[in-house]
C-alpha cells in the first residue's frame, strides 16, 4: 500500500479538531473540515475556523450604574454608547481607545450613532451632535425642529462636475411629525463654528419630506437615493441629487410594516433594497440600475423577488457577496441567492447504492444485499466510504468504474502498475483487505476483501488524476455517473437462522450488485441561532441558544466549532467586515478573527513506507479585516509573521542591560 507524498488529510483533521489546542486523538473526520488553504509566496497558509482573540478593551462608563445602550461599528471604529450618554470610540483593528465624549445631558436618551468615512453623528433628545470620527473633535450640536422618531443616517457622495470632484455629506433624521429632514453637514459645521450660516444660505435645513407616516428605523441610503420605511408598511424612495433632492422617485407599498432595518447593497450595475415585513415575507426590490438595462427590461422599483418565511425577521438581513443571510425569530438561519432569491443548495457529496433483495420462494424477501458508497469533499483529501448494510451477506470485492463519470478521471498508479491507494492497518485487518488492482486503462479499480461483514464500513483514499485539472481541484461531483459494484456471497448460518423451518432456502451463488454515483444536495440552513455575528470568506459566526460563539462552514453549514464567550452578551451583526465584535453589558469589548498558520512538511514512516504530513510551522498574524461592502477602502497591510520566541527574549535582555 502506497501513500502519496504531501498528503495533508491528517494534518487538516488535526487543525480542525479543537478550538483550544491540537490533538490528533480528537481529530474529526476529514469530510467535516472547513480549513481553507492558499499559496502565499511559496508557503502553504491555512485559515481555519478556530478563532483567535485579537484585542480586548474597556469603554468609558461607570460600571456601578451604567450599562451599554448601543454597540455598533463601521470599517474603522467600534462605538460603545452607555445609558448615561457616554460614547467611546475604539480602533476596530487594535482596540485602542481613540476618544470618548458625553453626549447631551447625563442619562438623556440617545439614538445609535451613525458614521461615514470621516464623521460620526448621535441624536440625543432633540439635538444632533456630530464629531470627527477619528479625533473626537466636536463639530456642532444642532437642535432639531421636532423630537426624532428614529436613528439618523450620514451619507457621503462624490459628485463630479466639469472635471471637479465635490464631496457632499448629508445627515437624515426621521422626526415625530412624520417627516424626514436632510441637513448638509458642511453647512451645520460652519454654523457651529461661526454661529451663522454661510453667505447666501438662508436656512440650515437642506430639504424636508413629509410622508404623513411615522418612521421608527433609520433611513437607508444607496449611491444617490435614500429610502424611508413607515409603520404602515410603505417604502418611500427619495432622490438625494439636485435638482430633485427630496422628491419621491417611486414608492413601494408592502401593506405590512417592516420588522427589521432596511438593507441596501450594490453589486456591479445594480442596487438592491431588502425589506423584511411582519407578514413573514422578505422583499428584494431593484432600487437603482446603472449602465445598460437587462434584456428583460426590468425597471427601478420593480420587485426582483419575494420570499415567504416561516417566521418573522427582526434582526438585520446580512448580505455578503451574493449570499443573503436571514435569521428568523425561531433561531433558523437560512441563506439565499441575491440575484434570484432561491435558497442556496449545499452539496452533500455523491453517493451510490448497490442493492438486491433475496428470499424464500413464494414469500416476502427475508434478506438482501445492500452496499453503499459515499464521498464528500475534494477527492485529494476526503476518503471514499463503503458500508455493508446487507442482511446475511459478506462482500468479497468492490469495484469503482470511472468510464461514465462526469469528468475524465483515471486512477493514479505506480511504475509497477499497482494503484496509488491508502487504507489504515486497522481497517485493512477488519475487512480482510487482500489487495487492489487496476485495469490497463486505469479506469477500473478492484479491491479484494475477505471478511467484510454486514454492519461494517471501511474508508480508503485512492488517487484520482485528470489530464487538464490539478488534483487539488477535483471534486466529489466529478464522480457523478460513474458505476460502483460489489461482489457478495450469502452467509449460510445467518440465512438459516432468518428463515422458518418450513421455508425452502434457494441455493445462491456469489453475485454482483451494481449502483451509480449520484450527487446529493440539500438546503443551506442552521438552527439554534440567537444572533448573527459575522461572515468571513470561509465561515459564518453566530451566537447559539446557550451563549456560545459558533462557527460553521459558509458553503456547507456544517463543521461546528464553538467557543464559550462568558459575559460577552452583546454582539454586532457585522456585514461590513469579517471581524467579530462582542461586549459585556459593562462595556468590556473583545474582537476575534480566524486563525492562520503557515504549514511545514515532514516525513513520517507509515507501514514501512515514507509518507509526508503537514504541521503548523508558525502562526501568522491574522489578515487585515476583509471589507465586504467597500473593498476599495481596505488599507494595505503587510503579512508579518510573529517573531521567534528566542529572539524576543534576547531583545528583552538587551533592553534591560
Amino acid at each position: 500500500m502506497i501513500t502519496k507524498p504531501f498528503r495533508i488529510t491528517a494534518m487538516l483533521a488535526l487543525l480542525a479538531s479543537s478550538s483550544v489546542g491540537f490533538s490528533q486523538d480528537e481529530a474529526e473526520p476529514t469530510d467535516q473540515l472547513t480549513a481553507t488553504a492558499v499559496e502565499a509566496e511559496g508557503n502553504m497558509v491555512f485559515t481555519i475556523p478556530t478563532l483567535k482573540q485579537l484585542w480586548e478593551s474597556q469603554a468609558v462608563l461607570n460600571t456601578n450604574r451604567d450599562k451599554v445602550a448601543h454597540f455598533s461599528a463601521d470599517e474603522d471604529i467600534v462605538f460603545v454608547q452607555s445609558t448615561a450618554g457616554t460614547i467611546t470610540a475604539l480602533n476596530a483593528e487594535s482596540g485602542r481607545r481613540m476618544w470618548s465624549a458625553q453626549i447631551g445631558r447625563s442619562d438623556e436618551v440617545a439614538m445609535q450613532v451613525t458614521s461615514d468615512s470621516q464623521f460620526a453623528a448621535v441624536v440625543a433628545g432633540p439635538v444632533i451632535h456630530t464629531f470627527d470620527k477619528f479625533s473626537g473633535q466636536k463639530l456642532f450640536a444642532y437642535r432639531l425642529p421636532q423630537s426624532p422618531s428614529g436613528p439618523p443616517l450620514i451619507t457621503r457622495r462624490e459628485i463630479v462636475k466639469n472635471n471637479n470632484v465635490r464631496v457632499e455629506r448629508k445627515v437624515f433624521v426621521p422626526l415625530a411629525d412624520r417627516s424626514v429632514v436632510a441637513y448638509d453637514i458642511d453647512q451645520l459645521t460652519y454654523l457651529g463654528r461661526h454661529g451663522a450660516m454661510k453667505k447666501g444660505v438662508v436656512r440650515a435645513m437642506d430639504w424636508k419630506y413629509r410622508s404623513g407616516e411615522l418612521t421608527r428605523f433609520a433611513p437607508a441610503a444607496g449611491i444617490d437615493r435614500v429610502v424611508v420605511s413607515s409603520e404602515r408598511g410603505n417604502l418611500h424612495i427619495l432622490n438625494m441629487s439636485e435638482p430633485d433632492a427630496g422628491k419621491v422617485q417611486f414608492q413601494f407599498l408592502m401593506n405590512s410594516r417592516t420588522t427589521a432595518p432596511l438593507t441596501i447593497v450594490t453589486r456591479e450595475d445594480r442596487e438592491y433594497l431588502l425589506a423584511a415585513c411582519d407578514n413573514n415575507r422578505l422583499f428584494c426590490i431593484f432600487l437603482r440600475l446603472y449602465g445598460t438595462l437587462p434584456a428583460n427590461r426590468v425597471n427601478e422599483g420593480d420587485l426582483n423577488w419575494t420570499l415567504p418565511l416561516s417566521n418573522s425577521v427582526i434582526q438585520p438581513v446580512l448580505v455578503v457577496g451574493q449570499d443573503v443571510f436571514v435569521l428568523s425569530t425561531e433561531g433558523e438561519l437560512r441563506k439565499f441567492n441575491l440575484d434570484t432569491g432561491s435558497p442556496v443548495d449545499v452539496n452533500r457529496g455523491v453517493t451510490a447504492i448497490a442493492t438486491q433483495s433475496e428470499g424464500v420462494t413464494g414469500s416476502v424477501p427475508v434478506y438482501g444485499a445492500a452496499v453503499d458508497f459515499s464521498v464528500r469533499g475534494p477527492l485529494a483529501l476526503t476518503p471514499i466510504r463503503v458500508s455493508n448494510r446487507s442482511t446475511g451477506q459478506i462482500v468479497t470485492s468492490v469495484i469503482l468504474n470511472l468510464v461514465e463519470c462526469a469528468a475524465d478521471l483515471t486512477f493514479a498508479a505506480e511504475e509497477s502498475g499497482d494503484p496509488v491507494f491508502r487504507i489504515s492497518r486497522a481497517v485493512a485487518d477488519q475487512v480482510g483487505f487482500r489487495g487492489a488492482k487496476l485495469s490497463e486503462d486505469r479506469k477500473v479499480l478492484t479491491i479484494e476483501l475477505a471478511d467484510f461483514q454486514p454492519g461494517e464500513s471501511f474508508e480508503f483514499l485512492p488517487d484520482f488524476q485528470h489530464a487538464e485539472r490539478p488534483e487539488s481541484e477535483l471534486k466529489d461531483s466529478d464522480l457523478a455517473g460513474g458505476e460502483v459494484s460489489a461482489l457478495v456471497s450469502p452467509v449460510r448460518l445467518s440465512v438459516l437462522a432468518s428463515v422458518s423451518q418450513e421455508g425452502r432456502i434457494e441455493p445462491l451463488s456469489p453475485r454482483t450488485i451494481i449502483g451509480r454515483w449520484k450527487r446529493i444536495e440539500s438546503v443551506w440552513v442552521v438552527n439554534d441561532v440567537k444572533s448573527l455575528a459575522a461572515v468571513s470568506r470561509n465561515a459564518v459566526h453566530f451566537i447559539n441558544g446557550i451563549g456560545e460563539l459558533v462557527s460553521v462552514n459558509r458553503e456547507t453549514a456544517e463543521s461546528r466549532v464553538s467557543v464559550p464567550v462568558r459575559d460577552y452578551t452583546i454582539q454586532i451583526p457585522n456585514d461590513l467586515t469579517d471581524r467579530i465584535y462582542m461586549s459585556t453589558t459593562f462595556g468590556r469589548v473583545v474582537c476575534m478573527a480566524e486563525q492562520r498558520f503557515e504549514m511545514g512538511v515532514m516525513p513520517v514512516p507509515v507501514a514501512g513506507a515514507l509518507s509526508w504530513i503537514f504541521y503548523p510551522k508558525q502562526e501568522l498574524a491574522p489578515e487585515f479585516a476583509v471589507y465586504h461592502q467597500n473593498p476599495g477602502r481596505r488599507p494595505l497591510m503587510p503579512d508579518v509573521p510573529k517573531k521567534d520566541a528566542a529572539a524576543s527574549v534576547t531583545e528583552s535582555s538587551e533592553t534591560v542591560q
